[in-house]
């Protein structure tokens, strides 16, 4: 998956192609929306140095097709209140899935041709996506746009069975915690860390978190491919946000895009695509 950097500019570029509804409500709720643009990576950073029910839902929503949860989503719009801001939160999880369903698989390519930990792969496209905004990728906070307020937690636990508001929340805290600590503008602090990850044995797939100083050009030729795919997800982005709400609304189906998984992966079986259509009370209608 393209990670966290890579989502945000992603969705503010989406944002900024949308007009209208999908536009105003965004506009109306932008945090939810930011946050949403993390899709269900915000769990991985709840206690994350152990496997909890919170971080492994994050794990196992993302071996799961796009339908199970996108299907999930319209069920739990029509049965809670405050409809328009679980409907931005869920635009901006739209343009997390349209992101990682392109680039994803060619991100495990990448790690296979160049021998790279996938969260490095994921820093290099980060750090080129900063230098062609003009940041500076080693001093950029990533998480500025996260705002781990209660009242967002609140809706946003609304699309994750058997998780309360209190751990989104701290899910929240922890990606802006430990975005502050990998922010390594000094030499010093990046040798502590490095070090740190060393002997926890945890470097080679974690150091990548830490953006490096200079291009590692062992992997410039698929940072370039993945530019490329990046640009691909944009339509796509664009045509699920402005095809959600005829499906809520129970005029449109979902698109076979929905198949596959957050990672990009086919899981064997269509995960009740043919049971998208919800009606305004979240009841599946039969008339497909």
């Amino acid at each position: 998956m393209p990670s966290t950097y890579a989502h945000y500019i992603f969705g503010q570029q989406i944002r900024g192609r949308l007009s209208g509804y999908e536009r105003k409500i965004i506009d109306k709720y932008p945090e939810l929306f930011n946050i949403g643009l993390h899709g269900p990576d915000i769990l991985f950073y709840y206690k994350p140095l152990g496997k909890n029910k919170v971080n492994q839902l994050g794990s196992r929503i993302h071996n799961e097709s796009g339908a199970k949860f996108f299907v999930h989503a319209a069920k739990a719009l029509h049965t809670h209140d405050q409809y328009e801001k679980h409907l931005a939160y869920v635009y901006g999880v739209l343009c997390h899935f349209a992101l990682d369903e392109i680039c994803h698989g060619y991100v495990e390519q990448a790690v296979k041709e160049t021998g790279l930990a996938h969260i490095a792969v994921e820093g290099e496209l980060d750090r080129k996506l900063m230098i062609m905004n003009g940041e500076n990728p080693v001093s950029r906070r990533l998480t500025g746009h996260i705002v781990p307020s209660m009242k967002n937690a609140i809706i946003i636990k609304d699309f994750y069975r058997g998780i309360t508001a209190k751990e989104v929340k701290k899910a929240l805290n922890g990606m802006v915690f430990y975005d502050r600590i990998l922010v390594c503008p000094s030499k010093l602090k990046r040798m502590a860390l490095y070090a740190a990850l060393k002997v926890a044995g945890l470097y080679y797939d974690f150091h990548g978190f830490i953006i490096k100083y200079h291009e590692n050009e062992s992997c410039r030729e698929q940072i370039r491919k993945l530019l490329h795919l990046y640009e691909k997800a944009v339509p796509l982005a664009d045509k699920l946000i402005c095809e959600y709400k005829p499906f809520l609304e129970g005029n449109a189906t979902l698109d076979s895009v929905y198949a596959y998984t957050f990672g990009s992966q086919f899981p064997g079986k269509e995960d009740t695509l043919n049971e998208n259509k919800i009606d305004k009370t979240g009841e599946k209608l039969d008339t497909l």
